[in-house]
């Protein structure tokens, strides 16, 4: 989450000053999506299989909603301003990560709200950690966001669903 906050401001800092420090700066930045948690940087793997930027780098991982989508946000800031190999990586780091969002996106739909996180799923023994309706509310936005970048019919549905939740809308139970 802070990675990502932190190099949409550095993009938007370059883009005011025109200072390549700051573009540097957040690529330099990036470094750390490619890095395990397990050895000191914000990559983790849900079911050893989908790439998550973490927002709390722990054994196992927490894969908590808002920060992943957070750091996506940096990163889709962060390609538009870069060229060559630098562009490519961020470029395959933001397309991982949305595979991932899109493909784990169900699993933080409880039917009536959102989950905050799926630690639950390597935590034996806790509950799911249903997301207060302020973080259901940011799930939503973040999704508004990401959808008016990259529409994805995905997304789009899962969206339209969780904002009926709001209006307390539920899934019905079979």
């Amino acid at each position: 989450m802070g990675q990502g906050q932190a190099i949409s401001v550095l993009v938007r800092a370059f883009n005011v000053t025109g200072n390549p420090s700051y573009l540097r700066a957040a690529l330099d930045a990036t470094k750390i999506f490619e890095v395990p948690s397990h050895k000191g940087g914000v990559l983790a793997r849900f079911l050893d299989r989908y790439p998550w930027y973490e927002e709390y780098p722990t054994i196992p991982g927490t894969f908590v909603l808002n920060g992943f989508i957070y750091s996506l946000v940096g990163l889709y800031d962060l390609r538009g301003y870069v060229r060559g190999q630098a562009k490519t990586r961020v470029e395959a780091l933001y397309h991982r990560g949305m595979q991932s969002l899109k493909s784990l996106l169900g699993l933080f739909d409880t039917g009536s709200r959102t989950l905050y996180d799926l630690r639950h799923v390597g935590l034996a023994g806790l509950e799911p950690n249903r997301a207060r309706w302020d973080y259901h509310a940011t799930h939503i936005n973040q999704l508004l966001l990401i959808n008016s970048t990259n529409y994805d019919p995905v997304i789009d549905t899962t969206l339209r669903r969780w904002m009926g939740y709001v209006k307390g809308v539920q899934v019905p139970q079979t």
